[in-house]
């Protein structure tokens, strides 16, 4: 058996092009759910992909789909999700990691239809496993990280499975 070829090195004008369309997959993410979509942020996952967080574990399309159909239900709310500080490396042509801080700002929407408190909900970091299939760019995992509250902010929880 011939010994495994070792991976190639990627030209950095590859490099550049991959840290780009991660980035903006990260920005799609944030989009959707702030502008009703939160539906379709499954679609930016691996078929096995996982979204985690202290509170939450959706593992799978399915399970995916589920926990953010429990988001986009939330019709009052409004949010606008800043990405800063993002850190892409490249793995491999098709394979990535990044960490980024995490803004979610957060209010269910007044009389008048718009948000009055502009404080952030939370805090935090992702940390992402990217991946390419079929030439597009994936979350395997997004992994949120909560560091900071607002003292009236109530997470969703894991859903409780059949009895």
């Amino acid at each position: 058996m011939a010994p495994a070829e070792p991976a190639r090195a990627l030209d950095p004008v590859e490099r550049l092009l991959a840290v780009e369309e991660c980035r903006r997959l990260m920005a799609e993410y944030g989009w959707r759910f702030d502008h009703g979509l939160s539906v379709e942020v499954a679609e930016l996952f691996t078929e096995d992909g996982a979204w985690r967080s202290n509170t939450i574990e959706a593992v799978g399309q399915a399970q995916l789909r589920a926990f953010f159909a429990r988001r986009a239900a939330m019709t009052e709310r409004l949010t606008r999700h800043v990405v800063t500080n993002i850190s892409i490396d490249v793995l491999a042509a098709d394979h990535a990691r990044a960490r980024s801080y995490a803004v979610e700002i957060r209010d269910d929407r007044g009389a008048d239809g718009l948000g009055v408190d502009t404080r952030p909900g939370v805090v935090g970091d992702y940390l992402d496993e990217l991946v390419r299939v079929d030439g597009r760019w994936l979350f395997r995992e997004r992994r949120v990280v909560i560091e900071f509250k607002r003292e009236t902010e109530a997470f969703l929880r894991q859903e409780a499975g059949p009895a």
